[in-house]
């Protein structure tokens, strides 16, 4: 009947357009996603760049995304992803940048240059450098480490300390020894005043102190564990703290050749297997 027609169609438009309204509301707003682009249809792959990258980022900047799946771009899905991926580089954020290395657009390695010379932040020159030395093995990516350990800003070094192994050579077990703790157990100072700190009614006035003291030495124990995990090949998570090896220990190693090249080779191993990292 005529009137069933016009209602059906009716139906499939609302649903078209449904569909439509969806599949923009998983690009946020602040990207710079043409229309066309955000509509699709898109392959699995090319939906789930978009989605990841510019909808809801949250498992791409917790670095918790396989980025396995971009291996299943089309050449032409590729080149796409790559023009999404410049056009939000001028928002400058860390998984844009990321971005540039995880779809390995060594065309775009003048604008992150550009990028780099004009960035006042500290850890986002980490994170541009870090991408930079994915491109093109840039120089620059093992200055910018040098210039943060010489900083002895701990916040910047734990929050970029995994990025060292990115070297992928000696230079990684070298840099992690540098920022070990020169004692292998804290001082009967520091472990009574832990002890009370812990405590009530202690608690209320030394735990804030106790906490200032820990972050003031935090990188030393983050790359403590990052070189345990390395030589116990867990790279998801520390073995128990029972077995691990002490800084001591690692530095009456440092010099030695065959454990050298064992490290060396977790290194190697760990930026294989790791596949969340741009």
């Amino acid at each position: 009947m005529p009137g069933t027609a016009v209602t059906c169609e009716v139906f499939a438009s609302l649903s078209v357009r449904h569909t439509m309204e969806a599949a923009r509301m998983w690009i946020r707003d602040s990207y710079d996603i043409p229309d066309e682009v955000s509509r699709g249809p898109h392959s699995p792959a090319f939906a789930q760049f978009l989605s990841n990258w510019f909808g809801d980022t949250t498992r791409i900047t917790h670095g918790e995304l396989d980025l396995g799946f971009l291996a299943d771009l089309t050449p032409e899905e590729l080149a796409l992803a790559r023009e999404m991926v410049r056009r939000n580089l001028k928002l400058r954020h860390n998984h844009i940048i990321q971005g540039v290395s995880a779809l390995h657009d060594v065309a775009a390695a003048p604008i992150l240059k550009s990028m780099l010379d004009t960035e006042p932040s500290e850890s986002r020159r980490l994170t541009i450098a870090g991408a930079l030395w994915k491109l093109t093995r840039d120089p620059v990516f093992p200055e910018c480490l040098e210039q943060a350990k010489a900083s002895g800003n701990q916040s910047l070094l734990t929050a970029h300390l995994n990025q060292v192994l990115w070297l992928d050579d000696s230079r990684a077990i070298d840099f992690l020894i540098d920022l070990l703790p020169e004692r292998d157990h804290e001082s009967l100072f520091w472990r009574v005043f832990q002890r009370l700190s812990l405590r009530w009614p202690w608690r209320r006035l030394l735990f804030r102190k106790w906490a200032a003291h820990r972050q003031r030495h935090a990188v030393g124990f983050y790359a403590l564990a990052l070189l345990n995990r390395l030589e116990f090949d867990a790279p998801a998570g520390a073995p128990p703290r029972e077995a691990w090896r002490l800084p001591s220990e690692y530095r009456k190693l440092s010099n030695d050749l065959a454990f050298r090249e064992r490290m060396t080779a977790f290194v190697h191993k760990w930026n294989v297997d790791v596949k969340n990292e741009g």
